[in-house]
């Protein structure tokens, strides 16, 4: 079954970020698959740290 997940918000400082990357690690660990949008176009985080699992989003 495929799921969704979404972490986001407008406050800095929450975990978002971190949050993502845990979920993210947690997939490459247990080898699934997985594609993570980062949306963050300011910082890039999740692309910085997971490129190759990071597709950018188009506004």
């Amino acid at each position: 079954m495929a799921c969704v997940h979404f972490i986001g918000g407008e406050k800095g400082g929450v975990g978002k970020s971190m949050t993502a990357r845990v979920l993210a690690q947690y997939y490459i660990d247990h080898d699934r698959a997985f594609i993570g949008f980062d949306g963050d176009a300011s910082h890039k985080t999740f692309s910085r740290f997971y490129a190759d699992y990071a597709s950018p989003v188009r506004r």
